[in-house]
């Protein structure tokens, strides 16, 4: 990108902009899966089913996310988006620090669903700012590099975590006046809680972009013409949507209940298991996301309007092997190794997705249509996908030394769907991309 290109800031500091809301977007992910890791001590704890921990870790954390995150999309699409970010930060770190107080079962959910709503206001307001600093040839690997907060923060998730733990055993528990004793998982909790809180003040350094590719008087579109949009693009943005939760599913289920998987079958500690995995995401998977956004800017510079799809198909057939093997994997080391390669590919679409999004929704429509996305993500991948592991174990399987067979079956179930929407809105998302352009060039945007 020219430092000089009409409309758009120099690149070393849209570069830095990406770079804090790698930062930010990092820390939302060590908030929300810094649970995986703790799950057994904190199953131990509360004395809670697979079933119920699947629960806490996905739908006390994915229904208040997506239920608030239209209302901050809409805000997003007319407001100040660096404001809501900042409000959005505070809370959620706030919430992160204050489980280390959780007493039981009923608590820890409470606070985690603060942590949904808190977390709600990054997505579509990162987003649609970073699509105001970046041309369109340029997007998709700024947004994958926005996007490297998932395998990087669930990587530190899973170090610190695990460094946590390790380091818990070798000191006295803290008593709290008024509360108690404080183990080794309240103390993760304050920990990787109270950085965010400090972040909020990184924010002030960058400024409210200008916004681009804006129809109508420039105020948010209401959202019965949203929906209406929406559903003049179904196809493509059905597709899209679908996918992608599959892909979550599968991606997000897993990593939850990755430390049960090799606490049981590896006979593996879990600050182990923690170490071990995140430095492998520390590797695999901003690799991948790099490696999609790659593929989507290279296709779509060679005029591929389908780019984008056939970046995040390339997701499901990369890991589906993977995924249907590593259950059965008695080596401890092939198991790590196939779930490296498996892990590269699961983290691919995430920039790829919101990229795809970007370049077929007017500007003042983005917030609201990624804020439906995040929505089937969040309720199909982040919600169920742990919920499903964790019932397919209690109630399918009825033994929780089968939880390799919930793996299987997640699989079994999330690949060949994923796969086949994606091919189903394949080309309706290219005539999409086609009308936008066409749109954008009649409005001079």
């Amino acid at each position: 990108m020219s430092s000089n290109q009409p409309g758009y800031p120099k690149p070393a500091y849209a570069w830095y902009m990406v770079a804090l809301l790698l930062v930010i977007y990092t820390f939302s992910f060590i908030d929300r899966q810094i649970l995986g890791l703790l799950g057994p001590a904190i199953k131990a704890d509360f004395g809670i089913s697979d079933t119920q921990f699947g629960v806490l870790t996905g739908f006390a954390f994915a229904v208040f996310y997506t239920a608030f995150g239209l209302l901050c999309a809409r805000y997003a699409d007319s407001g100040n988006r660096r404001g809501l970010i900042v409000i959005g930060l505070f809370l959620w770190s706030l919430m992160t620090a204050a489980s280390s107080l959780a007493r039981s079962f009923g608590s820890l959910f409470l606070l985690r669903m603060g942590v949904g709503v808190g977390e709600a206001t990054l997505a579509p307001a990162a987003s649609s700012m970073l699509a105001d600093t970046f041309p369109k040839e340029r997007l998709s690997t700024a947004l994958s590099v926005y996007s490297m907060g998932i395998p990087v923060g669930s990587a530190l998730a899973f170090i610190v975590g695990g460094a946590v733990i390790d380091f818990a055993e070798q000191l006295p528990d803290i008593d709290v006046p008024g509360y108690g004793l404080m183990g080794g998982w309240q103390k993760a909790f304050l920990m990787v809680g109270i950085p965010g809180l400090l972040l909020t003040l990184l924010m002030f350094t960058i400024k409210e972009p200008v916004r681009k590719g804006a129809v109508g008087s420039g105020s948010a579109i209401p959202v019965r013409d949203v929906l209406r949009y929406f559903r003049s693009k179904f196809r493509a943005y059905a597709g899209i949507c679908i996918g992608v939760s599959m892909n979550a599913a599968l991606g997000f289920g897993s990593v939850i209940f990755l430390p049960f998987f090799f606490v049981r079958y590896h006979n593996m500690a879990p600050s182990d298991v923690g170490i071990t995995f995140g430095l492998i995401s520390l590797v695999t998977g901003p690799l991948g996301l790099l490696f999609g956004g790659w593929l989507a800017d290279r296709l779509y510079k060679k005029g591929r309007k389908d780019a984008h799809i056939l970046a995040l198909m390339a997701a499901p057939l990369g890991f589906a092997i993977p995924s249907f093997t590593l259950p059965f994997i008695a080596d401890t080391n092939t198991a790590w190794a196939v779930l490296a390669v498996s892990n590269f590919f699961i983290n691919s679409p995430s920039g790829v997705a919101f990229a795809s999004l970007q370049v077929i929704t007017p500007n003042q429509m983005r917030g609201q249509i990624v804020s439906i996305y995040v929505m089937c993500t969040s309720i199909i991948g982040y919600g169920a996908g742990p919920f499903a592991l964790g019932f397919f174990t209690d109630y399918i399987f009825g033994d929780e030394m089968k939880l390799n067979l919930s793996f299987l079956l997640l699989a079994l179930i999330t690949v060949p769907v994923g796969i086949g929407a994606f091919l189903w809105g394949r080309k309706a998302f290219a005539r999409a991309v086609v009308e936008e352009e066409d749109r954008l060039q009649t409005s001079g945007s």
